[in-house]
C-alpha cells in the first residue's frame, strides 16, 4: 500500500533556539569575577548600573560610598590587603575625575587596582553628551594601562587585559571606560570574549639573572657590616618569609618601611628602626629592597656605603638617581629565597664581624630608644604627639591592623608605632596624600573582618573623607578612628613658621576647633573627647569595647612637630 506523505503545510514548526545573550555590564561582571574579585566600590551614576545588575547575579558585593576619592582609596587598599585586583567603579565625568586622586596614589604606591568609569554613549560622540571628558587622556599618565572598550563582544577581553598590566612588573592601576551604549547593549554570548579564569597569565615569580644570585650571596657573606631596608614590595610579592629567612640565615640588621613594616615583629634581634641613618652610613654593603631612591631615601644620598644593592619588581626603578653596584629585577621574594639558597652553599668570611656589627647598633637603638622616652611617656597638657603614638603602640595587638591617614601626626607614628606582624601597616605611600584612611579602613575590614582596625587621622585628613564613616556603619565594617586634633594642618605650618615668620605662619592651614566626638554622636556611634594623656589609653579600650565604629578626638599641643618636619626632609 502506499504511503501517504504529508503536506509541508502539515508538517509541525520546529523553531530555532534563540541565541543566549549577555549584556555589557554583566560581561564587566564575569570578567571581575575572573579576575577573583568579590566586592567593588562605587558611587552611582546612570552610566553604569547595569554593572549592578551583572554584580549581582555573579555574586559580587557592591559597596556604595559617599564620594568616589573614597571608592578609589578602598580598591587600592582592597589590593594591597588580599594581593587580588581592587575594582571601584564609578560614572562618567566627574564621578571619573573626583577618582583620579585615589587612582593617582595607587599608581605612586604601585598597587594593582581597576577604575572603570563610565562615559556617553558612542552614538553622541562629539555631541556633547552628559558628563563626558577625554577621561583616557586624564587617566594615561597615572595609570599603567588606559584605554576606551570598543564594543560589548570584547569587555571582558578588556579587562583581562587591563589586569595583565597591572601585574606586570611593579604593580599598579588600570583605567577602562565604557560607554553606555556598550554597557547596556546585548551580544551573543558565544561572540563575547571570556578568557578563561586563570590561563592567560604567566607567571611573575622571576629570579632574573642567575649569575647575579650568585654575586649578591658571594658579596653577602663577605660582608662584615651589611644592613637592608624591606620596603613595601616584600609584602606586595608576599616574600615576608623569604626576607625573614634571608635576614636570619646572613645576620642582616633590617630596617622597614611601608607596607614592609611587621615583616619582622617588633622583639626580632634583627628589626632595627632608630639607627638606620648609622646603618646607611657605616655599613659596607647596603641592600634597597622594593623601595625606589626617591625622597624618602634622599634620592639615595643617604645611603653612603661603598657597595649599594637594588632589588625590586621594575627595572626603571632600579639604579635610578644614584650608581649602584649590583641590581635584581624580579619578584622580590623569589630573589631573597634563591640568594638565601646560593649563600647557604658558601664559607661564611663575614660571620663574625657581622655578630659584632648587630651588637653595634643594638646599643645604638637602645640608647636612641632611652632618649626619647621621656617624651613618649610625657604627661604635659596639651598633648604631645609622641605620647599619642606610644599610646597606640601599646593599644595594638597581633590582631590589629593600623592605617596611618595625615601629616605631622602620622609622622610622629611612624618612629613609634610597630605593628605586630606583616599586613598590619597601611599608609598612603609617597604620593602623602590625605584622605586615604576612611577607605583603607573600611577595606582592611572587609577583606579581615576577623582583625581589628584602628586608623590614626590628622584632624585635616579625617575632615576629608570622614563622612563615610557613615558607609562603614551601613556595611557594617567597624573600627576605631583616632584623630590627632592639633587644630592646624602643622606639616605646612611648621615650614611657614620657619620661612615667614609666626605672624604669618597660620595662613591656609589653620583649621579651627572641630568637636569631631559629636560627629559620632550624630551616627549613633561611640564618641570620646581626650584632653589628658593618661585618658588616652583607657579611651581606646572603651572604643574597643564599644564593637561599633568610634571616634576618639585627641586633642593635641598644636606646637609639637616631628623631627622631620621640623628639619623639613620631606622637601630636601
Amino acid at each position: 500500500m502506499a504511503q501517504t506523505v504529508p503536506a509541508a503545510k502539515d508538517l509541525p514548526t520546529v523553531e530555532a533556539a534563540a541565541p543566549e545573550t549577555i549584556s555589557g555590564g554583566h560581561l564587566v561582571a564575569r570578567a571581575l569575577k575572573n579576575e577573583g574579585i568579590d566586592t567593588i566600590f562605587t558611587l552611582c551614576g546612570g552610566h553604569i548600573i547595569d554593572i549592578y545588575d551583572g554584580c549581582i547575579d555573579e555574586g559580587i558585593k557592591i559597596i556604595d560610598v559617599r564620594h568616589e576619592q573614597v571608592a578609589a582609596h578602598a580598591a587600592d587598599g582592597y589590593a594591597r590587603m588580599t594581593g587580588k585586583m581592587g575594582c571601584a567603579v564609578v560614572t562618567a565625568g566627574p564621578g571619573t575625575t573626583n577618582a583620579v586622586t585615589g587612582v593617582a596614589n595607587a599608581f605612586r604606591a604601585e598597587s594593582p587596582m581597576l577604575l572603570i568609569g563610565g562615559q556617553s554613549a558612542l552614538s553622541q560622540h562629539m555631541m556633547g553628551g552628559l558628563q563626558n571628558l577625554d577621561h583616557v587622556g586624564m587617566m594615561r599618565p597615572i595609570t599603567k594601562f588606559a584605554t576606551s572598550v570598543p564594543t560589548t563582544e570584547r569587555i571582558a577581553d578588556f579587562i583581562a587585559m587591563a589586569a595583565r598590566e597591572a601585574f606586570n612588573g611593579a604593580y599598579g592601576p588600570a583605567y577602562l571606560e565604557i560607554p553606555r551604549d556598550v554597557l547596556d547593549a546585548k551580544v551573543d554570548l558565544a561572540r563575547a570574549v571570556i578568557p578563561k579564569p586563570g590561563a592567560y597569565r604567566a607567571s611573575t615569580k622571576s629570579i632574573g639573572d642567575p649569575a647575579d644570585i650568585e654575586k649578591l650571596a658571594d658579596i653577602l657573606v663577605k660582608s662584615k657590616k651589611p644592613c637592608v631596608l624591606l620596603g613595601q614590595q616584600v609584602w606586595t610579592c608576599r616574600g615576608v618569609d623569604a626576607a625573614r629567612e634571608f635576614v636570619e640565615k646572613l645576620n642582616i640588621p633590617a630596617y622597614m618601611n611601608g607596607a614592609g613594616r611587621g615583616t619582622l615583629p617588633p622583639d626580632h634581634p634583627l628589626n632595627f628602626q632608630l639607627t638606620r641613618r648609622d646603618a646607611f652610613a657605616e655599613a659596607d654593603v647596603t641592600v634597597i629592597v622594593g623601595t625606589p631612591f626617591d625622597f624618602r631615601l634622599g634620592y639615595g644620598r643617604s645611603v653612603k656605603s661603598p657597595t649599594v644593592v637594588q632589588i625590586d619588581m621594575s627595572y626603571a626603578t632600579v639604579g635610578r638617581n644614584r650608581n649602584i653596584t649590583l641590581g635584581l629585577v624580579g619578584d622580590v621574594g623569589a630573589i631573597l629565597a634563591a640568594v638565601t639558597q646560593a649563600a647557604s652553599g658558601r664559607t661564611d668570611d663575614g660571620a663574625a664581624g657581622r655578630k659584632e656589627w648587630v651588637a653595634q647598633l643594638r646599643a645604638k637603638e637602645e640608647a636612641a630608644v632611652q632618649a626619647r622616652l621621656p617624651k613618649l611617656r610625657s604627661d604635659a597638657s596639651p598633648i604631645h604627639p609622641y605620647r599619642l603614638a606610644y599610646e597606640i603602640d601599646q593599644f595594638l595587638t597581633e590582631n590589629s591592623i593600623f592605617v596611618g591617614d595625615g601629616g605631622d601626626v602620622v609622622t610622629f607614628a611612624g618612629n613609634v608605632v610597630r605593628p605586630k606582624g606583616p599586613g598590619l601597616w597601611m599608609d598612603p605611600g609617597p604620593l602623602g596624600t590625605l584622605g586615604v584612611g576612611t577607605g583603607f579602613a573600611m577595606a582592611a575590614k572587609l577583606t579581615h573582618p576577623q582583625r581589628e582596625v584602628v586608623a590614626l587621622f590628622g584632624d585635616g585628613s579625617f575632615a576629608m573623607t570622614g563622612f563615610d564613616v557613615q558607609t562603614a556603619i551601613r556595611f557594617k565594617l567597624p573600627y576605631i578612628a583616632i584623630i590627632g586634633n592639633n587644630t592646624y594642618m602643622n606639616q605646612i605650618r611648621c615650614g611657614q613658621i620657619q620661612k615667614y615668620g609666626v605672624e604669618r605662619g597660620d595662613v591656609g592651614n589653620a583649621l579651627g576647633e572641630v568637636d569631631f566626638e559629636k560627629f559620632a554622636d550624630m551616627l549613633g556611634i561611640y564618641g570620646e573627647a581626650v584632653r589628658e594623656p593618661g585618658q588616652i589609653g583607657p579611651a581606646l579600650r572603651r572604643a574597643r569595647e564599644a564593637g561599633t565604629c568610634a571616634i576618639i578626638n585627641v586633642w593635641l599641643d598644636p606646637n609639637a612637630y616631628a623631627p622631620g618636619t621640623e628639619n623639613q626632609t620631606m622637601y630636601k
